[in-house]
């Protein structure tokens, strides 16, 4: 499951929101594209921030990727 979030205020709704049902769906993994400008203080944050369930992240190009891992 890939998801691309493009607002930055969106971002913690449409995060908990999609790991919710991906939960409910089964599915292992989430991939986050994150389209709107990170500085690396910003990173930082998000990817800590980003609940527990985050143990993949990089940060590319301005950007962040992540992958978060679900345990059922």
């Amino acid at each position: 499951m890939n998801t691309k979030i493009r607002s930055r205020t969106a971002f913690p709704r449409i995060l908990e929101e999609t790991l919710f049902k991906a939960y409910q769906e089964g599915k292992r993994s989430v991939d986050f594209l994150l389209l709107f400008p990170v500085t690396e203080q910003e990173r930082d944050q998000i990817i800590l921030k980003a609940h527990s369930v985050v143990l993949d992240a990089k940060w590319r190009f301005g950007t962040v990727l992540f992958t978060a891992y679900i345990r059922h």
